[in-house]
């Protein structure tokens, strides 16, 4: 029997996923007026168009991230290269509006939906990307509620851009070994430090370990420290911490007293960079949540 002839599992259909999909497109009929769903649905069915003939070719290309740690004459660099397919990837996610759709706010209480249904027609064919932009998007909103002035001017417009050579990805810094996802066990504190000029709010050093940082290729990352010796939640803020804003004469993210210990080695999402990572008094670290009364 030759192998042509035996069993082969039928494989999922290929087509544009908007078109193929059963339940998408009524929905958005049903949630959006007409006058809406005339400008957004050409959107939805070009952007399948894009991912059945641009971005599938790329899935052969996606390579594991990998971290170099130190230079060939000794130095410490820690620089995590990811694939160019990946950063094809990324690019094109930002294009498509895939943080920005919603600040934006063309289509009012509804830019979530439409930004929520090309996420979910992109995912599929995107290999993790929408991990650090949805990332990015929690960074951007706390920005936008809680941010100080200068984050909002300087930081929200780059977390929000639908630019690639603009905008910022943003990671989040929650999980330690001390707690895993229980965040009232975290151990990493913040001590305030005097500001400097250029400083984005009140000034920390941070002095931590962080046990599963993902988007850890990001420009940035938000991060839960304790701000005070209270135990549980009651102690906790939120800091933005740079970790590729640009220095003149350190590698990244080493300007910032940040050591990459490792990559995971996780059975899926392997695409997306997550570390393993220690705040060693990392001197660039600005308050952006609010006290808890």
């Amino acid at each position: 029997m030759r192998v042509e002839d035996v069993f082969h599992q039928q494989p999922p259909p290929t087509g544009n996923p908007y078109l193929t999909d059963l339940a998408l497109p009524n929905l958005l009929k049903r949630l959006f007026p007409a006058s809406s769903l005339n400008i957004i649905e050409p959107d939805l069915i070009h952007l399948g168009e894009e991912l059945v003939h641009a971005i599938r070719p790329l899935a052969p290309q996606i390579k594991d991230p990998a971290l170099t740690q130190y230079d060939a004459w000794g130095n410490r660099v820690d620089i995590i290269h990811v694939s160019d397919a990946w950063n094809k990837l990324k690019a094109f996610a930002c294009k498509e509006g895939a943080v920005s759709i919603p600040y934006e706010r063309k289509f009012q209480e509804r830019s979530r939906i439409y930004q929520f249904a090309k996420v979910m027609l992109m995912a599929g064919d995107c290999h993790v990307v929408m991990c650090p932009y949805a990332m990015t998007d929690g960074a951007a909103r706390v920005m936008e509620l809680w941010g100080s002035e200068k984050m909002k001017k300087e930081v929200l417009p780059r977390l929000i851009s639908s630019d690639p050579e603009e905008v910022y990805t943003s990671g989040q810094w929650m999980t330690e070994t001390s707690g895993g996802s229980d965040v009232s066990r975290i151990e990493t504190v913040a001590r305030p430090t005097s500001a400097q000029p250029g400083d984005l709010g009140p000034a920390y050093f941070l002095d931590g370990f962080k046990w599963f940082s993902s988007a850890a290729e990001g420009n940035m990352s938000v991060a839960l420290a304790r701000l005070e010796s209270t135990r549980g939640t009651g102690g906790l803020s939120l800091f933005l911490v740079p970790v590729r804003f640009q220095s003149p004469s350190i590698p990244s993210p080493l300007a910032n007293n940040i050591l990459l210990h490792r990559l995971k080695n996780k059975v899926g999402t392997r695409a997306v960079p997550t570390a393993e990572l220690s705040l060693n008094g990392a001197r660039m670290a600005y308050w952006a949540s609010r006290r808890r009364n």
